[in-house]
């Protein structure tokens, strides 16, 4: 199955959700809205290293690097593929994808204040969304949000409290421009306290699961950050 862009996107698979508490945005939740807003997406330099794995073909590796400082069409580059120097047809593809964001804690604000559910037990607070506004979640240029759930785990060990861990589901398949088709999506989605108290991604890891021109298979992606540094 080939590779279906969303950002650096995401696998998935049906989750269970449990009764939980009140349905309404609490003190906490908005404590939460409030530090993702003050999280710019140019405000951290990073690396970025990804892993594609789908039914087929050959694993493949890319390493980026993210730096606001540069001016704007500089600001990605591409280090390396499958740990070589780029050559001149990996740039050339590589230059063809669109970059229409940058991954940032601030991303959440998208969604994060729709209506959810609490859960404290164990030390552990959980909110779960059983819809998400449009927008939240698009695969292409399929709009998957209406029909996606999304699961919150709250850190509050720290001075200050931060979304530790983000679960997106789909519960319906879905079809994209007639040749490929979507039976199930989950993403993972990681995030960590520097030592300044800024919060930024971690890891992001997604399975999907489908269908193109009649094939079914599998795609799986893995992105992990490091080398973040504070810009602004």
């Amino acid at each position: 199955m080939r590779c279906l862009p969303v950002g650096r996107i995401v696998g998935w698979a049906a989750f269970l959700l449990v009764p939980a508490t009140a349905a309404h945005a609490d003190a906490l939740q908005e404590r939460l809205l409030a530090g993702m807003r003050a999280t710019r997406s140019d405000g951290f330099a990073f690396r970025q290293t990804t892993t594609i794995e789908r039914s087929g073909a050959d694993r493949k590796t890319l390493v980026e690097q993210y730096d606001p400082r540069r001016a704007e069409p500089d600001r990605w580059s591409l280090a390396s593929v499958d740990g070589h120097a780029p050559t001149p047809k990996d740039l050339s593809g590589w230059r063809k994808i669109k970059r229409d964001r940058v991954p940032s804690y601030g991303e959440n604000t998208k969604w994060f204040a729709a209506p959810a559910t609490r859960v404290d037990a164990n030390g552990v607070t959980t909110y779960r969304f059983a819809r998400l506004p449009a927008g939240t979640l698009k695969i292409g240029p399929h709009d998957a949000s209406a029909d996606a759930q999304a699961e919150v785990v709250v850190n509050t060990r720290g001075r200050a409290p931060f979304v530790e861990r983000v679960r997106f589901v789909t519960n319906k398949p879905f079809r994209i421009m007639l040749v490929a088709s979507v039976q199930n999506l989950v993403a993972d989605a990681r995030y960590t306290s520097l030592a300044n108290g800024a919060v930024v991604p971690a890891e992001v890891a997604s399975r999907t699961a489908g269908s193109l021109m009649g094939k079914s298979g599998t795609l799986a992606t893995r992105t992990t950050f490091d080398q973040v540094q504070p810009v602004r």
